[in-house]
């Protein structure tokens, strides 16, 4: 009989990522999304899901899809995973959920001091708990940071960059984030923390630069001072204060070889703008 996984925030880019990968790897799938999204449901449904829904911490009925499941990936923000966790009876479950780089890269920012104590929380209740800890998502139109970017070099002549542009970034690629996820869901895989950048290392002028090339055009990256952005209303105090940091991944637990995120740049980049229409 072949194992079952529930995948939460399936709808989304990272999730419906995470039970393809689950999917080619064998597994029963029970696909759940908070909003219907008729598109992916057909994709996942195609594949061989069992499309569900449920709204997140709230709906009990998760449960019961969860207690039919070996393995968990839940896809959400930390602080909804960690609440629909709360009153669970799931520990003997191999569960894998999804944090930020940021909790150890720029621990002292509120935000992310709410997503260390949601990490301390689960990792007192499950002890076959897996945190992925992303850089940069990229790679599909669902998630926002990138895409801006590439519709901004399609459409203006110049891309304007909060702070020096000298800050290091390290973008992964989001099928290989549901690749990880899946290697990690197995039985045999280990518990801990993962941090999951990148194979590439590139300062945000670099970044921004790279994008303008995936989209076929020439433009003009413009760095702005991220005081004066803050000033304007542009950025919140945390964004500017954070324009000029380093992103790139803060090692924690040994992430196995053969999951580390392998998707260049480049390829990641033209997928994106593929998927956006060219």
């Amino acid at each position: 009989m072949s194992r079952r996984a529930l995948v939460a925030g399936a709808g989304g880019a990272v999730g419906e990522a995470a039970a393809q990968a689950l999917l080619r790897g064998g597994w029963r799938v029970t696909a759940s999304m908070h909003q219907q999204r008729d598109d992916v449901a057909t994709r996942l449904a195609a594949a061989g899901a069992e499309i569900v829904r449920h709204h997140l911490p709230d709906d009990d009925a998760w449960l019961d899809a969860a207690q039919a499941c070996e393995a968990l990936v839940l896809t959400p923000n930390l602080t909804i995973t960690n609440a629909a966790l709360a009153e669970a009876s799931l520990a003997d479950k191999r569960v894998v959920v999804f944090s930020s780089n940021n909790v150890a890269a720029d621990a002292q920012a509120p935000s992310y001091r709410a997503l260390a104590e949601a990490e301390q929380a689960l990792r007192a209740r499950f002890a076959r708990l897996a945190i992925v800890r992303p850089t940069l998502i990229y790679g599909d139109p669902r998630l926002p940071t990138v895409a801006r970017l590439v519709r901004m070099a399609q459409r203006w002549p110049v891309m304007a960059l909060p702070g020096s542009g000298r800050a290091q970034v390290q973008p992964v690629f989001h099928d290989d984030l549901g690749r990880l996820a899946a290697g990690l869901a197995e039985a045999d895989a280990p518990s801990g923390v993962f941090a999951a950048g990148g194979p590439e290392i590139v300062t945000m002028r670099a970044l921004y630069a790279a994008i303008a090339d995936a989209a076929g055009v020439r433009r003009v990256v413009a760095p702005l001072p991220a005081a004066l952005l803050r000033i304007a209303g542009v950025l919140s105090a945390e964004q500017a204060a954070r324009a000029d940091a380093d992103r790139i991944a803060v090692a924690q637990d040994a992430l196995p070889l053969h999951l580390t995120p392998r998707t260049t740049l480049r390829e990641g980049l033209a997928h994106l703008v593929s998927a956006m229409g060219g």
